[in-house]
């Protein structure tokens, strides 16, 4: 196989996939900040004290020494082979795996470990895009960095797995919370009705791709009034609506890192704002998690749930396909 090819592969390259599905939300972006310039100038500014990133202060987990003895996976082929920001050779990630029962579980409680270790530990948050380990010496991250965490700890074990990007109309509750915390946010995704792009995965087992959505913590999922996201479950038309077309690829291209990065850097206040946001639903999560078990309250919200969104999905289909 050649270079090429193989890059091709493992999705290293920004190509018409990418521009197709994601590249018509940033011109959006620029026709708003240019036609609103005080949205981008109150953004900068407001919400000073708001934190930057929700890095926690203490890890509230252990990585362990990496030892020679320790399994792990040394496959090339596709899916478990390393990506652009997913290492599963890493030292940190083989130690962590093995941690989590990487060889011993079946692979089903495997995963099901690694996506509730990267769901409970890793905080959500607006913040620069980061590799796998970096997330997980970090202790937070975007979805996407999430996701590639999840990723290289199940390749490292063994277990098949790839990336899910889209574009997604999210739940009425969701855009409350996130949305609305900032001017900027909140004008850009009125204007298109849905988010730019989230991320998700997909893990093989038995030969067969199950579905892990690691994105959203069960603490914030309780402070929204939303049941509680399990692995194998299919979040969509749940939590939200695919507007578009869904890309499963092997690995992110190079550039995704600095390009996906800018936003949090140039709209700095935006980020501060959703961030402080998310801080005080992690609040109020904990407030209604000492009232009862996180099983009795998914127990319970299972029963009345129903999905409410923030803008008609056909609306946000049309501006999606307007855009391409």
């Amino acid at each position: 196989m050649t270079k090429i090819k193989e890059w091709k592969e493992k999705g290293y390259f920004l190509d018409i996939d990418w521009i197709r599905n994601f590249g018509g939300t940033i011109p959006s972006l620029i026709f708003i900040s240019l036609r609103y310039p005080r949205l981008v100038l109150n953004a900068n500014k407001a919400c000073p004290d708001g934190p930057f990133t929700l890095k926690p202060k203490k890890l509230p987990y252990e990585i362990p020494d990496f030892k020679k003895e320790m399994k792990y996976c040394k496959s090339t082929e596709r899916f478990l082979r390393p990506t652009h920001l997913c290492n599963p050779l890493d030292r940190d990630i083989i130690a962590m795996a093995n941690k989590l029962g990487a060889f011993i579980k079946s692979d089903w409680d495997y995963a099901e470990s690694a996506f509730n270790f990267v769901n409970e530990h890793i905080r959500i948050d607006f913040s620069a895009i980061k590799s796998d380990i970096e997330t997980l010496h970090a202790g937070h991250g975007t979805c996407v960095d999430k996701m590639s965490l999840f990723i290289s700890l199940c390749r490292c074990a063994g277990i098949p797995s790839r990336y899910i990007l889209y574009s997604p109309q999210i739940i009425q509750e969701g855009y409350d919370t996130y949305v609305s915390a900032d001017p900027l946010i909140k004008k850009w995704y009125d204007s298109i009705g849905f988010f730019a792009i989230h991320g998700s995965s997909e893990v093989k087992i038995d030969g067969k791709w199950v579905p892990s959505d690691v994105s959203v913590d069960p603490i914030s999922t309780v402070s929204l009034g939303v049941p509680i996201i399990h692995f194998g479950e299919v979040i969509e038309d749940k939590y939200l609506k695919v507007i578009g077309n869904t890309m499963r690829i092997e690995g992110l291209p190079y550039g995704l890192k600095f390009l996906g990065s800018l936003p949090f850097r140039v709209f700095a206040g935006a980020g501060r704002a959703i961030n402080s946001t998310i801080s005080l639903a992690l609040d109020k999560g904990r407030e209604i998690l000492n009232e009862m078990s996180i099983e009795e309250y998914d127990k319970k919200i299972r029963k009345s749930y129903k999905p409410r969104w923030a803008t008609a999905k056909q609306k946000a289909t049309n501006v999606f396909q307007s855009l391409k």
